[in-house]
């Protein structure tokens, strides 16, 4: 039932209406925000997004609280989220878990939502998780690689310096890891696509609530988590997951104002509230309202708080109001706050516990002794500059800057003690947990006590601290992606607290080196690690890791030269350390180096047997120079070792597509494509297959699939090509021949398919342009090397049809007398059958397609 009148019906009415009575300021967003809930859903004037937005202390969050009480006293059911969490799985999961705690449970989230949280710490906590892969725990592993790669541009340019290859063998390798730990396929997927999995059982779950009730989602501190939940708020709107329910609101604060552009289809649904600092009237109003009158007063805080809100605020709660406490007003709204604090203990204590990364009543009681901790820690708690947060209570960073400051100029000493009392509290901690080595590592509970030892041990001696801070990052590093992050971002934290140049400095570089390698910007990346290689205190075993981190990053930039050499010093200095020397054989494969390659793939399959990376590895290696029943036996032991292992099956299934098996390459491409469908390659050479066995229809299901997934696939397009020539459907094969060579334009046998194409549809001049440019670019590939034989053979098909008889038959002479592998000869007379079967009439080509024939007996 309605209650118009807006009477108080409960005790609890009269003490909300009194709580917002005290709140002061914001007039205009507050009315506007309580007069779009009494609007009807359909009301073209209500709005349903909210942007809040303005520099810190302005009062974002304050305003954010005043909307969550109007909402919830109409009845709306709200959740909050802040920079607390790190990713979109757990920015869901902390919603939900504020909507449990009000007895509004989402069931179908929440189920998968704990499997997926259990499932990715048992994965990160794996000791043979591949180097990298907890980066992308949290995102869609599947989608990683060389699309991310296409999308994201470096200095005006896309990475066309990056190796394709590595990158989406890497991405398989983390696909593959998830798939080979977890035997449930939904697990699998949940693991490898959780925003894909988790965001519809979300929404659908917020819906049900918003069948009875509107629902308010508040998103805080959006400065720190736009980067993932910018674009995924978007796809909510746009409709991706499914249909979001009317009576949503989504209330966003952060620094910045959202991105016009990007939010643009979204402007008839938002407000946006930009907020400044208190007008003077509005400080004087919060500050008569907090029994603040006396003018001397008043005129200090207005001028030490510049009228932010928050230091209006800290300044009311605790001032006099006599005027011969004013004293001298110099200084900063800290100081001036700290000394009108009355009681000694509760003014130490305001400035002791800003020491503490986050505060909770054991902290506290370790600052404080257990006797005052309770009183000290209640008194502290309804200060205005504190925040609750999901793991503890926290200062506001504006005061927490100005109270580190303060507490490190007046008493550095007391810093210092302080810092050492925390980081040994933290210390006996960690201990505590009795963890080995191997383990402790990826323990969770571990990692926090130790980055706060980190932050404390720099804190109170950082030149003695920053080199040991430096070689446990590599040791983080070794172990695991994500935990390495953080580390760096400690030790940037650390060094802006304590103010010391150097120490925020190497935290920034390492930050930004590993944030620019999860994003492929290498040439950043190795940025992070060469100044740890050049620092004097970093002993053999962590310039060994260091290393063989360069070497990796030189790798997958195509920069091999010097990815041999960063491999050939972590070797030296550690010569036990398969991971490297089987990404330097990974490197002289990429070089072509074969016999190189094959021998550090066998020395790492030595130094670890079971490694089915190096294993398969080396099958493809074997592959590429065409030992196909060595490189059958390889993929065939990697895949026992890790059945889910889904490129290294497709690349069985190539290679039995090259000794013609084509019903076991089906088999493996089949079973590949189940396991990842996202597997571009794998589709597409499903689709060749098809094609060779004449099941054309089945080759284009496949080939359409390929290109939608890597719209820039131009050979699985020219394929798709070539198969609509075999059926005829000339304009479409034009179509895709005209895209395959938009997209490499000097390839001859995309121009040569193309002639084709024109010739068909009586296009002559065209077809012929098209073959005199397939020609010469084969001419000069054949003037490089005549014993490429796949171009010899196109060259010789190129004179065929350009009506050069003589010059044809040569060089098809040539091929069979010079012993051109069985395989070559194979595809030249496929060629010489597509042709056939498009001009029948051509007799030149069928006499030829015999003589080939004839050399295979």
């Amino acid at each position: 039932m309605n209650n118009p009148q807006k009477k108080p019906k409960s005790l609890q009415d009269i003490l909300q209406q009194r709580q917002q009575s005290g709140f002061v300021g914001r007039e205009e967003q507050v009315s506007l925000f309580r007069q779009n809930l009494d609007l009807s859903l359909e009301d073209s004037r209500r709005h349903f997004l909210f942007n809040v937005w303005g520099q810190g202390g302005v009062g974002k969050s304050t305003l954010l609280r005043q909307f969550r009480k109007i909402a919830e006293s109409a009845k709306i059911i709200a959740a909050h989220t802040d920079d607390s969490e790190k990713s979109v799985p757990e920015a869901m999961g902390r919603l939900a878990e504020q909507l449990e705690q009000q007895n509004y449970k989402l069931t179908q989230f929440t189920e998968r939502y704990k499997v997926y949280r259990q499932k990715r710490q048992e994965l990160e906590s794996d000791p043979e998780a591949p180097q990298g892969f907890s980066a992308f725990v949290g995102k869609t592993v599947a989608k990683t690689g060389v699309l991310l790669a296409r999308r994201v541009p470096v200095g005006g340019a896309v990475f066309d310096f990056i190796d394709e290859d590595a990158v989406a063998s890497q991405a398989g390798e983390w696909a593959s890891y998830v798939a080979k730990k977890l035997t449930n396929k939904d697990e699998v997927r949940l693991i490898q696509e959780p925003v894909e999995v988790l965001t519809p059982l979300f929404l659908q779950d917020i819906s049900k609530l918003a069948e009875k009730s509107g629902v308010a989602l508040f998103f805080d501190t959006y400065e720190c988590t736009e980067d993932f939940l910018d674009n995924w708020l978007r796809e909510i709107l746009e409709g991706r997951y499914g249909e979001v329910p009317l009576n949503i609101l989504v209330i966003i604060a952060g620094r910045q104002e959202l991105d016009k552009n990007h939010w643009a289809p979204y402007e008839g649904l938002m407000i946006r509230f930009p907020l400044e600092p208190f007008t003077e009237e509005e400080a004087q109003l919060y500050l008569t309202r907090k029994g603040i009158t006396n003018s001397r007063v008043i005129e200090v805080i207005l001028r030490l708080s510049g009228r932010l809100p928050l230091l209006v605020a800290t300044l009311a709660a605790e001032s006099p109001n006599d005027p011969s406490q004013v004293g001298d007003p110099s200084g900063t709204a800290v100081e001036r706050f700290l000394k009108w604090i009355d009681d000694p203990k509760r003014r130490q204590l305001a400035l002791d516990a800003a020491i503490p990364r986050c505060l909770n009543r054991d902290v506290l009681a370790k600052l404080r002794g257990e006797d005052e901790a309770d009183d000290l820690f209640n008194w502290l708690k309804e200060m205005p500059f504190i925040e609750e947060r999901t793991d503890g209570w926290a200062y506001h960073e504006v005061v927490k800057t100005q109270m580190l400051r303060h507490k490190r100029l007046s008493s550095p000493q007391s810093w210092a003690d302080l810092h050492g009392k925390l980081g040994e509290y933290h210390d006996t901690l960690r201990n505590n947990l009795q963890l080995n080595e191997e383990n402790k590592q990826r323990d969770t509970t571990w990692q926090s006590h130790a980055l706060n030892v980190l932050y404390h041990n720099l804190c109170q001696t950082p030149q003695k601290s920053l080199p040991i801070a430096l070689k446990e990052f590599l040791a983080a590093l070794q172990n695991q992606y994500s935990f390495a992050l953080r580390w760096a971002e400690t030790i940037m934290q650390a060094g802006k607290n304590g103010d010391n140049a150097e120490v925020q400095r190497w935290g920034e570089q390492l930050a930004n080196g590993l944030k620019a390698h999860e994003e492929k910007r290498y040439e950043v990346a190795v940025e992070m690690v060469t100044p740890l290689l050049e620092h004097s205190e970093i002993q053999s075993q962590w310039r060994a890791i260091a290393l063989g981190w360069r070497g990796n990053i030189y790798r997958l930039s195509k920069r091999y030269e010097e990815a041999l050499k960063d491999f050939d010093q972590a070797i030296k200095l550690k010569p036990e350390y398969d991971w490297a020397i089987a990404r330097r054989g990974q490197s002289y494969r990429f070089m072509q180096r074969y016999e190189e390659a094959l021998k550090d793939f066998d020395c790492a399959i030595e130094l670890n047997p079971k490694s089915d990376f190096a294993i398969a590895r080396r099958g493809e290696t074997y592959r590429l120079i065409k030992r196909y029943e060595e490189a059958l036996k390889d993929y065939n032991q990697a895949i026992e070792l890790n059945p889910k292992l889904d490129w290294a099956i497709a690349r069985r299934g190539q290679t039995y597509l090259m000794l013609k098996r084509h019903e076991e390459a089906l088999k493996d491409f089949d079973c590949a494509i189940e396991l990842n469908r996202k597997l571009d390659w794998a589709i597409a050479h499903r689709g060749e297959t098809y094609r060779l066995m004449k099941r054309y229809e089945e080759a284009l299901k496949d080939f359409d699939s390929a290109i939608e997934l890597n719209p820039k696939y131009d050979w699985a397009i020219a394929r798709r090509g070539e198969t609509y020539l075999i059926l005829k459907r000339y304009n479409e094969a034009l179509e895709n021949f005209n895209c395959a060579i938009n997209l490499k334009p000097d390839y001859d046998w995309y121009l040569y398919c193309r002639a084709l194409a024109y010739q068909a549809l009586n296009q002559v001049d065209k077809a012929r342009v098209d073959l005199n440019k397939a020609t010469k670019l084969a001419q000069q590939n054949y003037q490089k090397d005549a014993k490429d034989w796949r171009n010899t053979f196109n060259l010789a098909l190129y004179y065929l049809i350009g009506g050069n008889i003589e010059l044809s038959q040569r060089l098809y002479q040539y091929a069979v007398s010079s012993h051109a592998p069985l395989e070559r000869i194979r595809e030249a007379i496929r060629d010489l059958e597509d042709f056939s079967s498009i001009f029948p009439e051509y007799i030149e080509a069928q006499s030829m397609r015999k003589f080939l024939h004839s050399s295979l007996k």
